[in-house]
């Protein structure tokens, strides 16, 4: 009988599923259709499953329950953000056919990254079409080299003497020192399409826009992509789905980066505020509070580089987790007036979401409890945990599939959680206790050390030996006949489970070769160069220089000076050759004259993005 149950729910589920694919009001009912099922769940757990046996059973229980019931709340919202109708009252009227072309200053904030770097950025935005702009690299490292570098290709160079504040201070020192009506807002690492202030201008014709953002998109991969092939970006799924649906209700999550802000909506709210280290967020909050729109375009405008190595996505993530606690300690959405309740519930929900580490943790360790010692988490036959878990289960994974196709599956949303949950649980509660004022910088370095990390996955190998060693309990108990049979082989298979996400946390320690190019930011192309009358084909091209075959070797010296003709443009390219690697001659440029630099800047800009295009 539990089988034809179970059986008719997955038929009914795939065939409802298939019937809202290309149906909004069945996504809509098949959604509702799950949190209905979900609660029934949820009230089966908390009236006959919860054990009262002993004051242990009973703790560890109610923790289980209550990072399930998190769950509930945290797909509710999903549900709610991509069902609802949209929200924002007056939609912005589009006119592109006046002559509006207000004044835009570029700000390419930097502090430390590679100087050639923040001049590719800066390059690519001095090519942006549009007449009415100037480019500023607001630089927090006082760098000579870099001053120079924008000094010769013409590019208004900004410093500060002191460093308080970090990148909030910085764009507000910027901010005293010009006066355009809009500032874009770029990383040092973000290489902009030519039409990305054209693309947003015309929505500044309404006065209450305060703010448009574009979404981060990356064109290297992540670690995760390093360590699976099929996998997307891991914040694909905030930038290009959550931030959409967030924008129709006014309450768009600011990145800090890829955004352009109207200067006077800036100056109501006081600037960049810095009672956090993600000023970002904190800045959309305000403009909203302050009665303004913000607005989401969901197109590639700008490509930047996300950490290549276990070590930095984590000092990122800590730092958004601990500048998220911050601004709600701080700023204190709930007090803040002029927002909705729409608007703050949306924070509150981007705030619980470093919440669930501490469910993932729960999770983690759950069923090792019953191996290990013994303690009863749930207190129930197998049949029923079968009938009332697995259907919720099942539909909210085809759910999830109906809004968010390919991005994100549970899969990889497990393999995900599995790795960051311990770092977001430890900033929270470093948080909680010792108030971080420091910004600390992500690098955008390359990390050549192809090296094991231990020390950042060393939570995740601890994780592992202990599950495995619960496993091993289990194995135990079944060969002695455990009175518990289906108890103990349903906690290992969940235990199975864990571990399969625990070890892509492990793997994520090990250094690993990145894409193609030194810097892992290269494009393929067909340009061919002139030296000394001889035609070289370019295999790989990137900000920093390119690649020849190695055949030619006979030609060039390591540590020697090279000026090579573009074939096409006749420009002279002058690069010094730094070695050999993966069968290439590696030439990086060397004292780029001005319209050479423009030129390569652009080329570069235009076929990265053709290139990196992702489809959703």
């Amino acid at each position: 009988m539990e089988f034809i149950y179970l059986s008719a729910i997955f038929l009914m589920s795939v065939v409802l599923y298939f019937i809202s694919k290309k149906n909004m009001k069945g996504r809509i009912f098949f959604s509702y259709l799950t949190i209905i099922v979900l609660v029934i769940y949820l009230l089966w757990r908390a009236i006959f499953t919860i054990p009262r046996d002993n004051f242990i059973s009973l703790g560890f229980g109610t923790l289980l329950y209550l990072a399930e019931f998190l769950g509930l709340v945290v797909y509710a919202f999903f549900v709610y953000l991509f069902t609802s109708k949209e929200t924002m009252k007056n939609k912005v009227s589009i006119n592109e056919g006046d002559n509006f072309q207000p004044s835009v200053d570029i700000f390419v904030c930097t502090y430390n990254e590679d100087v050639k770097l923040v001049a590719a950025t800066a390059l690519a935005a001095k090519n942006l079409k549009y007449p009415n702009k100037k480019v500023y690299i607001c630089d927090d490292g006082n760098r000579e080299e870099l001053q120079d570098i924008a000094k010769r290709f013409d590019i208004n160079y900004i410093r500060r003497d002191t460093n308080e504040h970090a990148k909030a201070g910085n764009i507000n020192h910027a901010l005293s020192c010009t006066q355009s009506d809009l500032i874009l807002i770029l990383d040092a690492d973000f290489i902009v399409k030519k039409n990305i202030i054209f693309e947003a201008v015309p929505y500044f014709n309404d006065p209450n826009v305060a703010l448009i953002q574009y979404p981060q998109t990356f064109y290297n991969k992540d670690p995760f992509q390093l360590l699976r092939k099929n996998l997307y970006n891991e914040q694909d799924l905030f930038m290009r789905f959550l931030e959409p649906a967030l924008s129709k209700k006014n309450a768009l999550i600011h990145v800090g980066t890829n955004a352009i802000i109207r200067r006077t909506s800036l100056e109501k709210i006081g600037g960049i505020p810095t009672d956090s280290i993600t000023e970002d967020m904190a800045t959309g909050m305000l403009l909203q509070n302050a009665g303004f729109k913000t607005l989401f375009l969901n197109k590639v405008y700008a490509l930047g580089i996300t950490p290549y190595s276990a070590k930095e996505l984590i000092k990122q993530r800590k730092r958004w987790a601990q500048g998220t606690m911050q601004i709600f300690k701080k700023i204190k959405p709930r007090k803040l007036k002029g927002l909705t309740f729409i608007q703050k519930l949306c924070y509150y929900n981007a705030y619980l979401y470093w919440f669930t580490s501490f469910q993932k943790i729960i999770f983690l360790l759950a069923p090792t409890l019953f191996l290990v010692f013994n303690i009863f988490i749930v207190k129930s036959d197998s049949w029923h945990i079968l009938l009332f878990f697995i259907p919720p289960l099942f539909m909210i994974n085809l759910a999830f599939r109906l809004f968010i196709p390919k991005v994100r599956t549970f899969t990889s949303s497990h393999i995900y959680d599995c790795f960051v949950a311990p770092y977001h649980a430890s900033a929270i509660i470093a948080e909680l206790f010792n108030h971080q004022k420091m910004f600390n910088v992500t690098t955008k370095d390359l990390d050549e050390n192809k090296g094991y990390d231990y020390k950042s996955v060393l939570p995740h190998i601890l994780l592992s030996l202990w599950i495995i060693m619960s496993i091993c309990f289990g194995v135990y108990k079944l060969s002695v006949g455990s009175p518990y049979v289906w108890g103990v082989i349903v906690t290992m298979l969940w235990s199975i489970y864990n571990l399969y996400g625990l070890v892509y946390a492990v793997l994520l320690g090990k250094g690993r070769e990145i894409e193609n190019d030194s810097e892992a930011l290269s494009i393929t192309t067909n340009e061919t160069f002139i030296y000394k009358g001889i035609k070289f084909s370019i295999r790989y091209m990137s900000y920093n220089g390119f690649r020849i075959e190695k055949g030619v070797a006979k030609y060039f010296e390591i540590g020697e000076n090279y000026n090579f003709e573009d074939e096409e443009s006749g420009l002279k390219i002058s690069t010094i050759c730094t070695g050999i690697r993966d069968k290439s001659i590696v030439f990086s440029f060397n004292q780029l004259e001005k319209e050479t630099a423009m030129r390569l800047a652009e080329f570069y800009s235009e076929k990265l993005h053709e290139i990196k295009r992702v489809e959703f």
